[in-house]
């Protein structure tokens, strides 16, 4: 590539990365940015290191909302946060009134945490609408529609959970230099270091914990289980694009 054609080329993706970071920009318009320059870096085989401006690379940081207490949600945004270089962990808060409430916490850079943070309520929100669909015409008592509904989402978030989980496998194996020449998958290992370094100096522990849970209705389980095989991924970090950045 001439050099002059790369110069302008970075310099598009300079612009589309400080609009990512405008406080005046909408959230929809800074993921939107963020996206773009993404695609524009794998499209011309660029990585963030590329860029001059060092002062241009985003800073590791948190950001927490307000959350439901529901163990499915954390499969969701742990594994989605996981495939776009973030980190998630849920702990307990107070609100403006001081009732304790349930928190996610996504730690990552700024563009990676907009993605992030938009294709988990995209999962969420689509595990809930198949729900209520699937359930809209099942007669019986609130009650025992309540507890089917359970079952679905239990069995429709556990198969998202563990296809968004192969799909990072897929892009990330064991790092082998030589079998994965474009280096994505030591691009996410170091990404996932440098986000493990800055919680150790934050003084930020986070702890595994397994969660079980009862199927009370097996064949609503497995028709949720079917159900989430059909949501789409649509992510922007995959084989065919390979992706380089989001936040790099």
């Amino acid at each position: 590539m001439p050099e002059e054609v790369k110069e302008s080329i970075l310099k598009r993706i300079q612009k589309l990365l400080k609009m990512s970071e405008d406080k005046g920009a909408s959230e929809n318009e800074a993921m939107l940015a963020a996206q773009k320059a993404q695609e524009l870096l794998s499209e011309h085989n660029l990585s963030r290191s590329d860029i001059k401006d060092d002062s241009q690379v985003e800073p590791i940081e948190r950001e927490t909302y307000d959350a439901e207490r529901d163990n499915w949600q954390g499969w969701i945004q742990s594994a989605t946060a996981k495939l776009y270089f973030c980190q998630y962990f849920s702990k307990s808060g107070v609100d403006s009134n001081y009732k304790r409430v349930n928190q996610a916490v996504f730690v990552g850079r700024k563009s990676n945490r907009i993605v992030a943070k938009s294709m988990c309520d995209y999962f969420i929100n689509t595990v809930k609408r198949l729900a209520d669909k699937e359930f809209e015409t099942v007669p019986g008592s609130k009650s025992a529609i309540n507890k089917m509904k359970r079952a679905f989402i239990l069995g429709c978030a556990s198969r998202l959970q563990k296809r968004i989980t192969e799909r990072f496998n897929e892009i990330a194996p064991p790092y082998e230099g030589i079998k994965n020449p474009d280096g994505l998958p030591m691009l996410y290992k170091n990404e996932q270091k440098a986000i493990s370094d800055w919680l150790r100096n934050q003084g930020v522990r986070v702890v595994s914990k397994k969660s079980s849970f009862n199927i009370r209705d097996r064949a609503a389980y497995e028709n949720g289980k079917q159900k989430g095989n059909g949501i789409g991924l649509d992510t922007q970090v995959n084989n065919q694009t390979r992706s380089r950045m989001l936040g790099r």
